[in-house]
């Protein structure tokens, strides 16, 4: 099983155990849900379909997320303090964009062992690392190997299954890091419908599979009727306090069946 990242030019869908969904808001021929025979081709980013007028997209050299107008990023003094929970500004200081595939879970640790320890540790000595003891195979990370590399570097770990909502504002409430596994298609692409899992409901298709690692920085209810999930996500090239909606966040998180991976902050 490995994780999906964003990347401009590289098969958004490579690695064991996730296959390639239909994109949620045109439908497009992502892979034809009707054969079942046979594995799905790995979705290249210029599949995607513009949902304004449908054209195809190119995100060709200069990578640009579709609907990322629609994903503001967090701004301390346009929320009330008394309404955040976590800390997303001071998170955002250490967010970067990672650069190797497949790499958002290296991604996401690298982030959170620079904000819980202050240590920075490269891209590349984290995947080597990883890679060399079986943690990462070159496409992705494996959801049980999440962590490992925190605790490596001496950041006790903690894998929680069917995570509640609660349980992850608590870990951000008293101060500790959260890695969840989510899919990326339902926060990244504009107008998808929550309700509209079609190619879940098809028989030998698992296609509402996580394809994503992300942490999730803050909860920001400034707003009670829209409250917002912040998170640092490094496969996104705007990713740095980005904002999610609480319900797409949660749909999304589902796909992983709520996969929480809390990184405790290490004591004085």
């Amino acid at each position: 099983m490995t994780w999906n990242t964003y990347d401009g030019g590289s098969n958004a869908y490579d690695g064991e155990g996730f296959e390639p969904a239909m994109d949620p808001v045109s439908g497009g021929d992502l892979f034809d849900p009707t054969d079942l025979t046979g594995t799905p081709d790995p979705v290249e980013w210029t599949d995607f379909l513009d949902p304004h007028d449908g054209a195809e997209i190119d995100h060709g050299d200069a990578p640009a997320l579709v609907g990322a107008a629609d994903l503001p990023n967090y701004v301390s003094a346009h929320s009330d303090p008394h309404a955040v929970v976590g800390d997303p500004g001071g998170a955002m200081g250490v967010w970067h964009q990672h650069t190797g595939e497949g790499g958002c879970a290296i991604g996401a640790q690298g982030m959170v062992l620079e904000y819980l320890t202050g240590e920075r540790v490269s891209e590349e000595q984290l995947t080597a690392e990883a890679a060399a003891r079986g943690w990462f195979d070159g496409a992705g990370t494996s959801p049980d190997a999440v962590g490992n590399l925190l605790e490596l570097h001496g950041v006790r770990v903690d894998h929680t299954e069917g995570a509640s909502l609660a349980q992850l504002q608590e870990v951000l409430s008293r101060g500790d890091a959260a890695i969840v596994g989510l899919d990326a298609d339902e926060i990244w692409a504009p107008g998808h419908d929550l309700a509209d899992d079609t190619v879940g409901d098809l028989p030998g298709i698992p296609g509402q599979d996580a394809n994503h690692a992300v942490w999730v920085t803050g909860f920001d209810h400034s707003d009670p009727a829209r409250p917002m999930v912040v998170l640092n996500d490094s496969g996104h090239p705007d990713g740095q306090g980005l904002m999610v909606p609480l319900d797409e966040f949660m749909d999304a998180w589902q796909d992983s069946g709520n996969l929480l991976v809390t990184a405790e902050r290490p004591e004085a």
